[in-house]
């Protein structure tokens, strides 16, 4: 079997010869959009030769309406799509696309609705404050902030269908919100979590393959039970849901995961400890349904050859 046939026969629950890996990373700022960005996606294949590989997005969601007040969310709708900025984003996909082999699983990443809507209202990089813009609105009057979003789950929806119309496996979806510290769970589970199942319902309605990555510690992870997602990955390291509870919270579902994304062995052990971790994992686990991985991206000047390390381990388990 190639690694896409390899993929899908995981994602029914098949044992294949080997156990399979994701991995991916940011790259520093001036290889993060443009050619630059295509070149950074080449190179990181050709140096790590991955199962699958994940395409990193960092043009973020646009609205040209000013939010300042609860009120102002009914002002918001949805941009013309050559004004959102993702077209540059699908022209780097299709690029990098085209320069790998095709039996390659590409993944396109689409940042969740929450955060999508606070990168338009506020400077990026500061979503992990419970009081930024967006979350102290939706707890103020979730109804109108909830109504507002769909505007940006109908973008978010167009970019998906763009993106695998250019080659994308699948989607790589980051959804935040979930975090016991920012919104009460009733709140969360009426109005926050249909929002991220839409578009992990649309994903699915393309006929594409759906990753789940619920981000930030302390997070509730139960509470996305229910969202039809074919692969789930979370930070086991900084919850309190080690990713074996996954077979019991997700059942049935691709747990994707293992590794501590930004310290722990795979960052700072030796190569010998990469490979027995890998190991471990797959003991607690299980072997069917997984995919060896991280909790999330790994650091940007990670070393190629810490990742070949837990790769050649899986592939002997």
């Amino acid at each position: 079997m190639d690694r896409r046939e390899l993929l899908h026969a995981v994602l029914r629950g098949e044992r294949v010869d080997r156990v399979l890996c994701g991995f991916w990373n940011h790259f520093p700022p001036e290889y993060r959009t443009g050619t630059a960005a295509v070149r950074a996606h080449v190179d990181y294949y050709r140096k790590v030769k991955p199962d699958m590989l994940k395409v990193m997005n960092e043009h973020f969601y646009r609205i040209e309406t000013s939010i300042a007040e609860v009120s102002h969310w009914q002002n918001l709708r949805p941009l013309p799509f050559a004004r959102t900025g993702y077209e540059q984003y699908i022209e780097e996909f299709r690029m990098v696309r085209a320069e790998l082999p095709k039996d390659l699983p590409l993944f396109a990443t689409v940042h969740g609705v929450l955060v999508s809507a606070y990168h338009a209202t506020e400077e990026p990089g500061y979503f992990a404050n419970p009081d930024n813009l967006v979350s102290r609105h939706l707890r103020e009057d979730p109804e109108t902030v909830a109504t507002a979003l769909e505007s940006v789950v109908q973008t978010l929806s167009e970019l998906i269908s763009r993106l695998i119309e250019v080659g994308a496996d699948g989607i790589y979806y980051a959804a935040l919100g979930g975090e016991a510290h920012r919104f009460e769970r009733s709140l969360f589970e009426q109005f926050i979590k249909p929002l991220d199942a839409q578009i992990i319902n649309h994903i699915r309605d393309l006929g594409a393959i759906s990753i789940l990555h619920i981000c930030k510690e302390n997070t509730v992870i139960p509470m996305y039970d229910g969202i039809n997602a074919d692969i789930i990955n979370w930070a086991v390291h900084d919850n309190h849901h080690p990713l074996a509870a996954g077979r019991r919270l997700f059942p049935g579902k691709t747990l994707l995961g293992g590794y501590h994304g930004r310290s722990g062995v795979l960052v700072h052990g030796s190569l010998d400890e990469i490979a027995r971790r890998a190991v471990a994992i797959v003991d607690e686990v299980g072997r069917e349904r997984l995919i060896l991985g991280a909790d999330c991206t790994l650091p940007e000047d990670i070393e190629p050859a810490r990742i070949r390390a837990a790769m050649e381990a899986a592939a002997r388990i």
